[in-house]
C-alpha cells in the first residue's frame, strides 16, 4: 500500500481505516465525497443516483477496508471503484424502463434522438475499450489519468512529464475524437452517460 503517488495524509487515514477506524473513514468520506459525486453525476445523470453510487462506493471501502491494497493514489483507487459501479448501473439501465425513460429525459433533444434502447454493460465496455484504443499511446494514457483515475491536469503532467498545456490540449483532442465516434456508431446516449456531454 506504501507508494509514491499516496499523500501522507492519505496512506495515515487508510492505515487507521484498515484497523477499523470510523474517524479515518469519516475523514476520507469528506475528503473524495464531493469529487466522487461529481464524477458519478457525469454518468448517471440523475442526483439521486449519483448520491447512491457515491454511498455505494464507500460502503465498499468500508466492507473491504482490511484488505485494501492502493497502487496507485488513493483517488484513483475510489474513482476505479466508482467507475466499476456506474458502468454496472447501466445494466439496471437497460431492464429499467423507468429509470431508462427518466435519463433520457434528462439528455439534451439532439441526443436522445440517435439511440432508444441501451445495450449490456458488457456491450459499452468493449466499445469503449475499442474507442480508447483508437487513441494515440499518449493521448491513452492522459485521457485514464484524467477520465478513469481522476487526477488533475497537473497531476498527470507531472506524472507523464508533459506539460499542463499539452495534459489539456490530449483530454481536448480525445474528447473531440470519441464524439464523433460514438455519434458515427449511434451510441451518443452513452457518450451522454459516460462523458457527460
Amino acid at each position: 500500500m506504501e507508494d509514491r503517488f499516496l499523500h501522507t495524509a492519505d496512506l495515515q487515514l487508510l492505515k487507521q481505516l484498515k484497523t477499523g477506524n470510523e474517524a479515518a473513514y469519516t475523514e476520507l468520506y469528506k475528503r473524495y465525497h464531493k469529487g466522487i459525486y461529481a464524477y458519478l453525476l457525469g454518468f448517471v445523470k440523475l442526483p439521486y443516483l449519483a448520491e447512491d453510487i457515491v454511498h455505494e462506493v464507500f460502503m465498499k471501502l468500508w466492507e473491504a477496508r482490511e484488505s485494501i491494497t492502493v497502487t496507485t493514489s488513493f483517488s484513483a483507487y475510489l474513482y476505479r471503484i466508482a467507475r466499476n459501479k456506474a458502468i454496472d448501473i447501466l445494466k439496471k439501465i437497460s431492464i429499467d424502463k423507468t429509470l431508462r425513460k427518466e435519463i433520457l429525459e434528462s439528455l439534451p433533444p439532439l441526443i436522445t434522438g440517435f439511440e432508444t434502447e441501451l445495450q449490456s454493460p458488457g456491450h459499452y465496455e468493449e466499445m469503449y475499450r475499442n474507442a480508447l484504443a483508437a487513441l494515440s499511446p499518449q493521448r491513452q494514457k492522459t485521457f485514464i489519468l484524467c477520465k478513469e483515475e481522476g487526477k488533475t491536469y497537473d497531476e498527470a503532467a507531472m506524472e507523464l512529464g508533459i506539460s499542463r498545456n499539452t495534459v489539456k490540449d490530449h483530454i481536448v483532442q480525445s474528447m473531440r475524437f470519441l464524439r464523433s465516434y460514438f455519434t458515427k456508431t449511434g451510441q451518443m446516449i452513452f457518450m451522454a452517460i459516460v462523458f457527460g456531454v
